[in-house]
């Protein structure tokens, strides 16, 4: 199987991950509202402890590594399982 072929098959997977995102939606939505009060806890300690200037930097920053990081090693895993 080629490169090509792999990366069609990623894009169909992808593709059914945010469907079945849209049919969680709203469970994702109340566990979100549930567990707010903790994370801000959270987000508080850890803005002291490191000096942040806000939580929303703390946050901002935390996600964008973590998704990132993660679409890329999906990404490669599937191309490389599938070539």
């Amino acid at each position: 199987m080629g490169y090509l072929v792999a990366v069609e098959r990623f894009v169909k997977i992808m593709a059914m991950v945010w469907a079945g995102s849209q049919v969680t939606k709203l469970v994702r939505a109340r566990g979100a509202l549930a567990l707010a009060p903790i994370v801000d806890r959270g987000l508080s300690w850890f803005t002291v402890k490191f000096r942040f200037e806000s939580q929303g930097k703390v946050s901002f920053h935390g996600d964008c590594r973590i998704y990132f990081r993660l679409a890329l090693i999906l990404f490669f895993i599937v191309i490389l399982l599938w070539a």
